[in-house]
């Protein structure tokens, strides 16, 4: 790791401290030490308070180090020990930034640390955390702070939060404790202790979680708790007897401060979110998030309660375990020996008045009865289930015994997802498809490419060309025509079929959108989500919608009948041979009503799609003078279809027209093209006299259809 904290890893004393006994001057050693690392001296006469907002407290201690300033996204560091291993690439990491290392003496860091912080230090390596020990139950007793077990394993833990792991696994191999962190959902090493401190830290994190020491031939579970860096860190811990009285252990870092239960920080794009809350403002039903161990369900549950939370609800969740202890949330553990089941526990809290219920997953038929039946009598359920895809939770209620005639009038929606690893701000680079595999630019076939990157790797990103993870969801809305469907127990291809048409997104459609959008590669998309079969077939889809609209159109010149019109398309104001044309599209049939009534008084003819799919077909044939869309609406988003018409070189105005108040999505509207986005809180006759102001001031040529 850089930064041995036990005494028995880390040698008597610096190089710095060597040189100065053997006489040499503060200035002769910088200038040795600038000349060895190729480095020049710092500059700390303008260090001080503001510096704190560079670099912790904590690290500085750790690393022996501090900051002097930045210039853009490089953070330039003094230390006295420039050569120290993996220094630069370690607070490059852990800070998020391209790192310049600077050498001062100890004296001078000493001195610029106390005005930066404001307190005096040694700077003398690890950080210290301070654990709470259970000796007994309700009795919390502090934990040794000092020894080479106790120093290693904070040394540890504190290197894991600095890279934001989700895991720690101490891995004894080779007489050593292997130690690898889990950093974005990869294992990577970190460091090994040696054998003969690897038997004592085991036992310092076993007295730490509360575990018997001298148990190693069965497997243990256990809870610790440390404060770090002035915030409180949750632990799981688990070990694993591997025989030959080996013991792995694995250790699950639940920090609440730097985990964001922000459905923006997730990654859902502005109309997944829109969608999802649309769902979490039912009163009652039940929604689903599914997907594998490691997916992100219980961030997404949490987040969707930071949503709904307020204090006119009681919010109420039964999980196993209790994951992230939530303000204003009542949250029961499970207790299966106790008695205190999923079942059980929801039993109670139903008699509790709850308004929303958390059930951490259903894991049988009784648990399934009785959340289904909680969603029908005037409660809103959340859960998980282990299932691949949306369609198929269905069918995996099915199999542990639900009613799916009941399910079918409780069910609201699902939420199928992924994580994939977002590409590092700092080093991605953009990159042509042509560059690509063969095998990955067929699965882009037919797609706007522009914005593609690769990940490169530098310091930030610890060489990985990632930093952080995003969620790629598949949201599965009950329609009435699913409610059916799940009634008489149709299969999960027929379920979704259905839950496209009602515009639902597959998994790898969101995950291709993410890389279109130049916000992950398409390998790492690969890694996480399997692409269909017909991947990379859509352009020739379109291409035969295309053919069959010509051959049902009237004579040049006229417009199609009205069987020519696609899918959810409708032609809702004959066109004069003077008149504008635009088309609206949303969901909702009465706001697309509205809308249409105020471009009508302006002058304008109006068409009217339902989905983004019909409106590019419709956009692709007909050239009207300009598109308004919602951002959310089914099949094709605004944004995705704001890009596919903007593809062309006569391509119609494209306005935003949209319920969302996301000042970042309206910006970045603007930047993907459109003439201009703004919310409905802008009256629709002021909206409607800008459209008309725009498309009569620079008209299409283009009328006809092709």
């Amino acid at each position: 790791m850089g930064h041995p904290a036990a005494d028995q890893l880390r040698p008597a004393r610096t190089a710095w401290e060597a040189l100065e006994a053997a006489g040499a001057t503060n200035e002769e050693i910088l200038i040795v030490a600038c000349n060895l690392s190729g480095t020049r001296p710092a500059d700390l006469s303008t260090v001080g308070p503001a510096q704190a907002s560079l670099l912790s407290a904590t690290l500085a201690r750790r690393y022996e180090a501090i900051a002097v300033g930045h210039d853009g996204s490089v953070l330039e560091i003094a230390t006295s020990n420039p050569l120290g291993h993996n220094l630069e690439v370690d607070l490059a990491f852990a800070c998020g930034k391209r790192t310049r290392v600077t050498v001062a003496s100890p004296q001078a860091l000493r001195a610029a640390y106390e005005r930066i912080y404001g307190e005096s230090t040694e700077l003398t390596g690890a950080a210290r955390l301070t654990w709470v020990v259970m000796q007994q139950p309700g009795q919390p007793v502090a934990a040794p702070t000092h020894g080479a077990a106790v120093d290693t394993l904070d040394a540890i833990i504190a290197d894991a939060l600095d890279q934001r792991a989700s895991d720690v696994h101490l891995e004894p191999r080779d007489g050593d404790l292997i130690v690898r962190l889990r950093v974005d959902g990869v294992l990577h090493e970190v460091t090994r202790v040696p054998s003969a401190i690897a038997p004592l830290l085991m036992s310092r994190l076993k007295i730490a979680a509360g575990l018997d020491i001298a148990e190693r031939r069965r497997p243990q579970d256990g809870r610790a708790t440390t404060v770090f860096d002035g915030r409180q860190i949750d632990l799981r811990v688990s070990t694993l007897p591997l025989g030959d009285r080996l013991e792995k252990g694995v250790i699950r870092v639940l920090d609440a401060v730097t985990t964001q239960f922000d459905m923006g920080a997730l990654g859902f794009t502005a109309g997944e979110r829109y969608r999802l809350q649309k769902l979490l403002t039912s009163t009652e039903g039940m929604v689903l998030v599914t997907g594998p161990t490691g997916s992100g369900k219980t961030t997404t549950l949490y987040s969707a309660l930071h949503h709904v939370k307020s204090t006119q609800t009681n919010l109420v969740t039964v999980e196993d375990p209790i994951e992230y202890r939530l303000e204003g949330v009542n949250q029961v553990q499970v207790q299966d020996k106790a008695g205190l089941t999923f079942a059980a526990a929801l039993r109670s809290i139903l008699r509790q008045d709850p308004d929303v219920v958390l059930v951490g997953e259903i894991r049988d038929a009784e648990t399934a009865g009785i959340a289904i039946k909680a969603s029908m009598t005037g409660h809103l359920v959340l859960s998980t289930l282990h299932t691949n895809d949306a369609a198929s939770a269905v069918e995996r209620l099915a199999d542990i015994g639900a009613d799916l005639s009941a399910l079918s009038g409780a069910l609201k929606g699902v939420v199928a997802q992924r994580l994939v690893r977002r590409l590092c701000p700092e080093c991605s680079v953009p990159v042509a498809v042509g560059e690509l595999p063969a095998e990955q630019q067929m699965l882009l076939t037919g797609k706007r490419t522009d914005r593609l990157r690769k990940p490169v790797g530098c310091a930030a990103c610890r060489d990985t060309g990632y930093r952080g993870r995003m969620v790629v969801p598949e949201m599965l809305v009950v329609t009435p025509e699913l409610q059916r469907a799940i009634a008489r127990r149709a299969d999960r291809s027929e379920l979704e079929n259905l839950a496209r048409q009602g515009g639902m997104h597959t998994l790898w459609e969101s995950g291709v959108n993410r890389v279109l959008a130049g916000q992950t590669a398409v390998h790492e998309l690969l890694d996480n989500v399997a692409a269909p079969t017909d991947a990379g077939a859509s352009q020739a889809a379109v291409d035969q919608l295309m053919r069959e609209l010509r051959t049902k159109q009237e004579p040049t010149g006229a417009l199609p009948s009205a069987n020519a019109v696609p899918p959810k398309v409708a032609l809702m104001s004959a066109p004069g041979d003077k008149a504008q044309r635009v088309l609206v599209v949303h969901e909702d049939r009465d706001a697309r009503r509205s809308l249409r009534q105020a471009l009508e008084a302006q002058g304008l003819a109006v068409l009217e799609a339902a989905d983004g799919e019909a409106a590019l077909a419709y956009a692709q044939q007909l050239r009207p003078d300009a598109i308004v869309t919602e951002v959310a609406v089914p099949k094709l988003d605004g944004l995705g279809l704001l890009q596919a018409v903007r593809a062309d070189a006569s391509a119609p105005h494209v306005f935003i027209y949209t319920e969302q108040t996301d000042a970042a999505l309206m910006e970045w509207c603007r930047e993907l093209g459109a003439v201009d986005a703004c919310t409905t809180a802008v009256e629709p006759n002021a909206f409607a006299a800008r459209v008309r102001d725009v498309v009569t001031a620079r008209p299409i040529a283009v009328r006809q259809a092709s």
